[in-house]
């Protein structure tokens, strides 16, 4: 075990996380009915009798004809790309509002004024029980966009989240550029993640977000008909490329979260609000998220869940289990 300091406001916190996530035994079996965890699914995974079904069960005169993207050098190639975004493809000019017919539009801010959306991507971690008592001491709760392939490895950690009463949502299977895929490979990542978040957490999310943001109208016509609402941000504190992980040193990170805390203290979020990426990824980020939170609360009004800040009551698919409306929340009403 290690200790992480953080000053905060004068006081001292001491955040403990584990070094090193031990892998332990649960009855929830992934051998089998799933892909690989960790893996892009193939065609094995598409010839399946419960897949086709799914795939059978999507109206594909309803998906938007598009080529997949190809990733030249690690990073997605727009070089051929119309300059117009036909596809609105995120990953091209933050588009959020489709072009294509009968897509509904991206959720990318919170319309509720003076209103910071808390979002964490590529959880569960193994080591975020530190984190989510700090959350859970603060009365936070935060949508939680989960990895499929986590869920699998990490079951307990996924249905603390549930526990805890956080909104969790899908974040694919393995975490891939989406519009790279095939209209087969975009489903598998979708269904998947969902089905493991049924399988350990007993709920069916309504929400997706895309991995580096990248979606087009192909992608979100699919998730839609999985009853998936795409949900992007419109503040991003690059957390996920912190060093030792990533490139930036901490004070850029810093600089980022003390941006977005000024904005919130000048008025720019006055008639409507944020919603920001931030990261359940390692202990860096976790610890960032920590150490900001008192000034975030301090600037913003009201920090909630993305369904408590657009009225969503009923967050998953299962009618039993509901939620606070954003003045049951907040303690508006």
């Amino acid at each position: 075990m290690f200790s992480t300091l953080l000053f905060i406001f004068g006081a001292l916190i001491t955040l403990v996380i584990s070094q090193d996530c031990v892998p332990y035994s649960s009855p929830y079996d992934f051998s089998s009915g799933y892909p690989t965890v960790w893996e892009t699914p193939t065609n094995n995974d598409f010839n399946t009798d419960e897949f086709q079904q799914v795939y059978n069960s999507i109206d594909w005169s309803q998906v938007p004809d598009i080529e997949p993207h190809q990733v030249v050098n690690g990073a997605l190639d727009s070089s051929n790309y119309p300059d117009s975004d036909p596809d609105c493809w995120w990953s091209y000019k933050q588009c959020t509002t489709p072009n294509a017919p009968g897509l509904q539009p991206d959720i990318a801010i919170c319309p509720e004024p003076e209103t910071w959306g808390l979002t964490y991507d590529d959880g569960p971690n193994c080591t975020h029980n530190a984190f989510y008592d700090f959350l859970k001491e603060n009365n936070q709760k935060a949508t939680m966009f989960f990895i499929g392939s986590n869920v699998a490895d990490w079951p307990n950690e996924a249905q603390r989240a549930l526990t805890d009463g956080h909104q969790i949502c899908v974040h694919t299977w393995s975490h891939p550029y989406m519009t790279t895929l095939s209209n087969e490979g975009v489903l598998a990542e979708l269904y998947y993640a969902r089905k493991a978040i049924k399988y350990v957490c007993g709920v069916t999310p309504l929400c997706w977000r895309p991995p580096y943001g990248d979606v087009d109208d192909r992608v979100r016509a699919i998730a839609q008909q999985l009853n998936l609402a795409t949900i992007i941000w419109n503040l991003d504190t690059n957390d996920w490329d912190m060093e030792p992980a990533g490139s930036e040193t901490p004070d850029q990170i810093d600089a980022n979260f003390q941006s977005f805390v000024s904005m919130g203290q000048n008025g720019a979020f006055a008639n409507s609000g944020c919603i920001v990426l931030e990261h359940e990824l390692n202990n860096g980020t976790m610890s960032k998220a920590i150490e900001w939170y008192p000034q975030i609360k301090s600037a913003y009004q009201y920090v909630v869940p993305i369904a408590t800040c657009m009225n969503i009551t009923q967050p998953y698919a299962e009618s039993n289990y509901t939620y606070p409306s954003f003045a049951e929340y907040t303690g508006t009403n």
